[in-house]
């Protein structure tokens, strides 16, 4: 799935339009290129240049939302990943071919530099006592926001007043609608994006 396919299904779902491609967004890519003299992966390149929003943006999520990062943010300096957030020290772990582009709830969504496919995978970590664990969950940059804006929209079903019950069920009505849309759009991926309900293995 690519961005301007992403961003036709979610303008399919959302009157936001908080997604979008800029006609002349700021080539801001090149800079960040030269500064370390690489060549970002294609989908990236257009992702941070037309795509990445100008002002902060979160996705509502179950617990913590993900957090997209600004086209005013987006930088070689990640505080909390690759630079101490108060020392501005270096952080060793962090890999520099990592490049962030969101995150959830403090922990890290990026792309990889050295992966120089047509679409970036997204990956996702959790850190625990060892170093950084990522995992993907989206073929592409794409399929990432995708995913994101629609478990925001089930969980702002329109007439579903109560979107989980004490259990963590989805109402029914979100659920007739994200489970399959998750499925059809991003099958490999159901179990990243659903598992959090406890209900996303009963309609698909």
């Amino acid at each position: 799935m690519n961005l301007p396919e992403a961003i036709d299904l979610i303008n399919s779902f959302s009157q936001t339009d908080r997604i979008s491609v800029a006609a002349d967004g700021a080539v801001i890519s090149d800079a960040l290129e030269r500064e370390k003299a690489i060549t970002f992966p294609a989908e990236l390149k257009v992702y941070i240049d037309s795509v990445c929003p100008e002002n902060s943006l979160a996705f509502e999520g179950v617990g913590y939302p993900v957090d997209i990062i600004s086209k005013a943010d987006i930088s070689w300096k990640m505080p909390g990943f690759n630079v101490n957030a108060v020392t501005g020290q270096k952080i060793s772990s962090w890999n520099e071919a990592w490049f962030l582009i969101a995150n959830e709830g403090g922990e890290p969504i990026i792309v990889k530099l050295n992966e120089q496919g047509s679409s970036s995978v997204v990956y996702s970590a959790l850190q625990g006592e060892g170093p950084w664990d990522f995992c993907p969950i989206a073929d592409s940059i794409g399929q990432f926001l995708f995913c994101a804006a629609a478990v925001e929209h089930a969980l702002n079903f329109p007439g579903v007043v109560e979107p989980l019950d004490e259990d963590f069920n989805l109402a029914c009505e979100a659920a007739q609608w994200l489970f399959p849309l998750i499925k059809k759009h991003a099958e490999p991926y159901y179990d990243e994006w659903l598992s959090v309900f406890e209900n996303y293995l009963d309609i698909i």
